[in-house]
C-alpha cells in the first residue's frame, strides 16, 4: 500500500506545466521557474466556476422602483403596471428555486413580489372605495361644464339686451342675428333650450312660470336627456337653478 502511494506522489512530483511568465516548461511542485518567477498558490483545475446569476432578481427590483417613481411623478394610472412587476418577480423566483446554482437572489424577488402584491391590494381596495367619489366628480364636471356655456350665452343676452332697449330676443334665431352666434350644446352635446320672457308659458311639466320680456331661460336636459326631470340645469337671469327648485317657486307662485 505504502508504494502505491509513493508512487503517486512522485507521479505528481513530476509532472510538468507552463510557466505563466516566460512559457518555459516547469516541473508542478516547482517554487519558482527559472526566469524568476515565482508561484503564490496551486493551480487552478480545469473545473469550471459557476457565477450566479442575479439579472432576474435585478430586473424585478429595477421594474418596481420604475413603476412607482412613474406612478408619483406621471399619473397614479401606470400603478397597473406592476402587473409587470409581479410576473417579473414569479419569475425570478422560479429561476432561484429551479436552479440555485445558476440563479441567486431568491431572497431578494421573494420580497419584491411579495410586496408588490401587497401595494397592489391595498392600490385595488383605495381604488374600489374611491369609486362612488369619482363619479360624483365626474357628474360634477359635467354639470360645470354645462353651467360655463349657460353663463357665456348670459353674457351674449345681456349684451343683446343693451343695444336693443333692454329687451331680450324673443327666439334664438334673433340672438343669432344679432350677434352672429349659436347657442352651444351642454356636455352631453345636447341642445340648451331659450325662452325669453315674450314667449313664456305656464308648464308644470317642464316648471316655467310666466316672465316678463326682461327675463329669460336657459335649460339643460341634464343626464337623462328628459326635459322637466329633476336632473334639469336650470338659469334664470343669470342665476343657476336645480329644476326642482324651479318647480317649488312655481307652485308657491300659482298659489299666490
Amino acid at each position: 500500500m505504502s508504494s502505491r502511494l509513493g508512487i503517486q506522489e512522485k507521479s505528481n512530483n513530476t509532472q510538468e506545466m507552463l510557466c505563466p511568465c516566460c512559457g518555459g516548461t516547469i516541473l508542478r511542485q516547482a517554487v519558482q521557474c527559472g526566469c524568476g518567477a515565482r508561484f503564490v498558490g496551486q493551480p487552478l483545475d480545469e473545473i469550471p466556476i459557476k457565477v450566479q446569476r442575479l439579472g432576474p432578481a435585478m430586473t424585478s427590483v429595477a421594474l418596481l422602483a420604475l413603476v412607482v417613481t412613474a406612478s408619483l411623478v406621471a399619473t397614479k394610472w401606470l400603478a397597473f403596471a406592476a402587473v409587470v412587476v409581479i410576473w417579473s418577480a414569479w419569475r425570478a423566483v422560479r429561476l432561484a428555486r429551479r436552479d440555485a446554482e445558476w440563479y441567486g437572489g431568491y431572497k431578494t424577488a421573494v420580497a419584491t413580489l411579495s410586496l408588490t402584491i401587497a401595494a397592489s391590494a391595498a392600490l385595488a381596495a383605495y381604488g374600489i372605495a374611491h369609486i362612488p367619489q369619482a363619479l360624483e366628480n365626474y357628474q360634477l364636471r359635467q354639470i360645470a361644464a354645462t353651467e360655463a356655456a349657460m353663463h357665456h350665452v348670459a353674457n351674449l343676452l345681456e349684451e343683446y339686451q343693451l343695444a336693443n332697449g333692454g329687451a331680450y330676443p324673443r327666439t334664438v334665431q334673433e340672438l343669432k342675428k344679432e350677434t352672429g352666434e349659436s347657442l352651444p350644446a351642454d356636455y352631453w352635446d345636447r341642445s340648451i333650450k331659450y325662452e325669453s320672457g315674450f314667449a313664456a308659458r305656464a308648464d308644470r311639466s317642464i316648471g316655467n312660470t310666466p316672465m316678463s320680456a326682461n327675463n329669460f331661460e336657459l335649460r339643460s336636459a341634464g343626464p337623462d336627456g328628459i326635459v322637466g326631470t329633476d336632473d334639469d340645469i336650470v338659469m334664470r337671469d343669470g342665476i343657476i337653478f336645480t329644476s326642482s327648485s324651479v318647480k317649488n317657486h312655481s307652485a308657491v307662485q300659482q298659489q299666490h
